[in-house]
């Protein structure tokens, strides 16, 4: 599962560009929530993103994702959005990742569970 940390941050660098404010962040994943194009538009940036990771990161994510290599950078940039835009990812989750630490949300979230 550590493998899955790079990618969980590249998804972190996509949403936050860094620490923000939860003010911040709650005004992104409203964005996100309400506008179609912009949800269409990060998941495309973050699956361009993860399929630059190497391919034993991907095989881990495709693993714990119970998913294809070919199909982990879509799944994973999906569902990753679909935690953040419904709450079930907060920004602490998110951040977490950043940092290297997966929280049990963030695996839950990324099993479709």
């Amino acid at each position: 599962m550590s493998l899955m940390k790079p990618a969980l941050a590249a998804a972190a660098a996509l949403m936050l560009s860094g620490c923000v404010t939860q003010t911040n962040y709650d005004a992104s994943r409203e964005a996100l929530r309400g506008s179609p194009g912009l949800r269409t538009q990060f998941v495309n940036n973050c699956v361009t993103n993860i399929r630059a990771k190497p391919l034993n990161q991907r095989q881990a994510m495709a693993t714990v994702m119970n998913t294809s290599v070919r199909n982990a950078p879509r799944t994973y940039c999906q569902r990753i959005t679909n935690g953040i835009t419904s709450g079930r990812l907060t920004r602490g989750d998110i951040n977490s990742g950043a940092r290297g630490q997966l929280t049990p949300a963030v695996v839950r979230v990324l099993q479709g569970r």
